[in-house]
């Protein structure tokens, strides 16, 4: 996955949150990753990717209280000031 700062259970613990909540594991975290990409760009994130990075951060935040730090994937235990970027 393009996730950094999960372990390989906490990923396989997400992946099978998602599908519990009817979401595909693998076009949640594409469209994360094409709106994580594009905000390193700084271009215009599709409403879409922009929806499902906002689903992965609120899922991984809730399993783990692991939050989102930079324009990446990457998540630590410490919550950045980002916040207000969303």
């Amino acid at each position: 996955m393009f996730i950094d700062g999960l372990t390989e259970h906490e990923k396989h613990q997400l992946a099978i949150h998602l599908r519990e909540h009817d979401h595909t594991p693998f076009m949640v975290i594409k469209h994360a990753h094409a709106a994580s990409q594009c905000e390193k760009r700084g271009i215009e994130v599709h409403p879409i990717d922009r929806k499902y990075l906002n689903l992965l951060d609120e899922a991984i935040a809730s399993l783990y209280e692991k939050y989102r730090q930079g324009p990446g994937l990457s998540y630590s235990i410490h919550q950045s000031t980002r916040r207000g970027l969303a």
